[in-house]
């Protein structure tokens, strides 16, 4: 993620701007691939990073656009893995090496070469020291770290990861996100909402029943309002990264627009606004392939604990009220065909839990059950709703973190057991 000082835009009109950069731009490429080349070259030889950042301020010095420059630096460094030798005790093995030295040292003897005196102090007296090998005693140092793995891409790659990460800075701090999504391919959107999941994203989502002339019938339409970091009290920093980290899957739709107000420099609600026509790309090819540990595990468990569901793996929209659409969290089919959708509440999603709770009220053949982080009962408000549902009594359980298979299996069954009395 870029810092504030490096992201470049201008703001006209109460419209913030970012000053994208052509991707297929003859200078932005040479940058590119000369920084490229300086961490493939570092990975290769595990050079430290003071190595690196000798062989680097050259070229950074040197270029056309320095901050742009440093922005591609800054990115480059985010892919790059350091080594780190944090698990031993420096300061107290320096301070043995150096007690040790200067007992060594007392007399009127010559003094002798470092390597020598080195070589004494690990084979004579400190033979268990790791910071007496290969010039180690101040390896600590941020400097002294070497390069032990790049994540390579390509110079035009870097280019969309930098006009993306000019957005997604811009973002860190808005207020809410009011996004337009059209596309014909409904996996697609179903991974959009996945993204929003994953992140824990609030959003607001309603279905566009109209079509323009310019478009085909065929084509899903969805309005999406995000709730920004700045509508957010609680760990807004953190909030405002996932936004961002979210913002790129949006771009893997064929139409999108997106507008946000935030914050620019030392003025307040200004506006962004972009779509395709930025035509920026999508990095996230193979994000669909990664399970966090928690979701994997519960997959796993699921299967082996619990004989007569099943997790189903694409999880269908449902219409909620008016336009609204709803994307569980997880699907379930039991043995006999039912399927039962989960849909999830932690603290940041709590604002829309009261809503939830009088709409299922109303409408009891919805095959949905909830889960509740225990953080939201927090909130004395919500604590009170929850008590006073007999929709949630029945069909909704508490967890921690993540829900635990056996009162996932229980919800599920009461809900079976709802749809066969019926």
């Amino acid at each position: 993620m870029l810092n504030r000082s490096l992201i470049s835009a201008i703001c006209r009109q109460g419209v913030v701007h970012p000053t994208f950069v052509k991707t297929t731009s003859p200078a932005h490429l040479e940058l590119a691939t000369q920084l490229l080349e300086a961490y493939r070259s570092a990975a290769l030889q595990h050079q430290s990073a003071a190595e690196l950042e000798e062989f680097l301020a050259p070229l950074i010095d040197g270029a056309f656009n320095r901050r742009f420059a440093l922005a591609l630096r800054k990115l480059l460094e985010e892919r790059s893995t350091f080594s780190s030798l944090a698990e031993l005790d420096f300061p107290a093995l320096r301070a043995e090496a150096l007690r040790r030295s200067a007992e060594l040292l007392q007399g009127n003897e010559p003094l002798p070469s470092a390597a020598e005196w080195n070589d004494t102090l690990q084979h004579a007296s400190l033979p268990d020291n790791p910071l007496l090998r290969d010039g180690r005693l101040y390896a600590d140092l941020p400097e002294n770290d070497c390069l032990q793995e790049f994540k390579d891409l390509n110079a035009p790659q870097l280019l969309n990861r930098y006009n993306l990460a000019l957005v997604q800075g811009i973002l860190l701090n808005a207020k809410r996100l009011d996004i337009h999504v059209a596309t014909a391919d409904a996996p697609r959107l179903r991974r959009l909402f996945k993204y929003l999941r994953f992140f824990q994203l609030l959003a607001m989502v309603e279905a566009e029943d109209e079509v323009r002339e310019t478009t085909s019938p065929a084509l899903l339409r969805m309005h999406l309002v995000v709730d920004g970091p700045a509508s957010i009290l609680d760990q807004s920093k953190r909030y405002g990264l996932q936004l961002a980290i979210f913002f790129p899957a949006v771009c893997a739709l064929e139409q999108w627009s997106l507008e946000a107000e935030v914050s620019w420099k030392t003025r307040n609600n200004v506006l962004l606004r972009i779509s395709q026509d930025s035509r920026l790309e999508c990095p996230y090819h193979n994000f669909a392939a990664y399970v966090p540990d928690e979701i994997r595990m519960f997959h796993q468990h699921f299967q082996e604990t619990v004989a007569d569901w099943k997790i189903v793996g694409d999880t269908p929209f449902l219409r909620g009220e008016g336009r609204e659409i709803l994307f569980p969290d997880l699907s379930f089919k039991h043995q006999d065909g039912t399927l039962v959708h989960l849909e999830l509440f932690n603290r940041w999603h709590a604002n829309g839990l009261a809503e939830r709770l009088s709409w299922l009220a109303k409408h009891p053949d919805i095959p949905l059950i909830l889960g509740v982080d225990r953080t939201v009962l927090r909130d004395a408000e919500l604590q009170d709703v929850l008590d006073q549902s007999a929709w949630f009594a029945q069909y909704g359980f508490l967890y921690h973190d993540y829900p635990t298979c056996e009162r996932t299996r229980k919800a599920l069954q009461k809900r079976l057991e709802a749809r066969g009395e019926r």
